[in-house]
């Protein structure tokens, strides 16, 4: 248990995700479950969305992310992703139209294992931008625009790292796993869809969700953990290049992908050191959480000494002189 008293972090990214306690948007909890509701205001359509709420402090420059399903009936429940489950916002891009019977499935894949990991492997696997993606995994649409989801995603990628140790948790085994909750129905139910329309168009995949699905799409691609290894590099080659075009553009390709990839080879061997340890003590001490402080802001500040400030804060999400701090970035469910 960590003890030390927090206090103002001036100029240091907060990344924590804490329990919120004010309900807004006509939301109102029932039967004393935070995680349940019922909004005054229901069209009859059933859907599927992600909220956010500031991490840890109003102020915060991160977003909490966390699944929330909307029932007809406008009775609502959403999902922890490891901190708050009310109070937020509406995050734009992430609302989908679907069955009711698809919300087991969501369910499972936002809140259930092997999609949710334990919460003493949290800095490892992934945080909740990660674990959200995976609640909205069918619907194909991803948390991009959640405030230090462009770093998170550096680190842990879309859907959360994937290694030999906690292979179980990769998300090719949650995808396993809720493959025998049932069989999600793709479309919308009518009451959903516009006056004289019979039937929803063709969801349009999101570009990380597509790219997973490239590589992943085919369950027999998820063998060992020394025949993953090479689909996984290939794979965050590519995400990585997604995003340097989608964020700086396809111009700084060749400046910038060289420096980003090797850059982020060296974070991730660094940090399977510091995941190794985790993974014995299943808890951190006060010493561990200063080398994975390090870790990351020793990784930032070698790309700021290779990258100009606009391009540098557009590509990480972050302040120029901002900095990572995990003291507050564990789970608070």
């Amino acid at each position: 248990m960590m003890k030390k008293k927090l206090v103002s972090l001036c100029g240091t990214i907060v990344l924590t995700m804490v329990l919120a306690t004010a309900c807004i948007n006509d939301q109102q909890s029932t039967n004393d479950d935070p995680c349940q509701g019922e909004e005054a205001k229901t069209d009859g359509c059933s859907r599927v969305l992600v909220e956010v709420t500031p991490a840890f402090f109003p102020q915060s420059p991160a977003d909490h992310t966390y699944v929330k399903f909307l029932e007809e009936n406008g009775q609502w429940q959403s999902f922890h992703c490891f901190g708050a489950c009310n109070g937020g916002k509406e995050l734009p891009d992430t609302e989908s139209s679907t069955w009711e019977d698809n919300k087991k499935i969501i369910q499972h894949m936002a809140d259930a294992a092997p999609c949710k990991w334990p919460k003493h492997y949290y800095l490892i696997i992934g945080v909740c931008h990660q674990l959200a993606n995976r609640g909205l995994f069918h619907t194909s649409k991803i948390v991009k625009n959640a405030r230090m989801y462009k770093w998170s995603s550096f680190v842990y990628q879309t859907y959360g790292a994937c290694f030999w140790p906690l292979k179980e948790y990769c998300m090719s085994k949650c995808r396993e796993a809720s493959s025998t909750i049932g069989t999600w129905q793709p479309g919308a139910p009518p009451a959903c869809l516009p006056s004289g329309v019979k039937k929803a168009r063709p969801v349009e995949l999101d570009a990380e969700h597509q790219l997973y699905m490239d590589h992943f799409g085919d369950p027999q691609v998820t063998k060992s953990a020394q025949d993953m290894a090479g689909p996984l590099k290939s794979y965050r080659d590519e995400l990585l290049t997604l995003h340097i075009n989608q964020r700086l553009g396809n111009k700084y390709m060749s400046d910038y992908l060289p420096i980003l990839s090797k850059g982020q080879d060296e974070l991730l061997k660094n940090k399977e050191l510091l995941d190794s340890r985790l993974l014995e003590n299943k808890s951190l001490s006060e010493a561990m959480i200063d080398e994975y402080n390090k870790l990351f802001n020793d990784s930032l500040a070698r790309f700021r000494a290779q990258m100009p400030k606009d391009l540098y804060e557009q590509f990480f999400g972050l302040a120029y002189d901002e900095k990572i701090d995990v003291r507050m970035f564990l789970p608070r469910e």
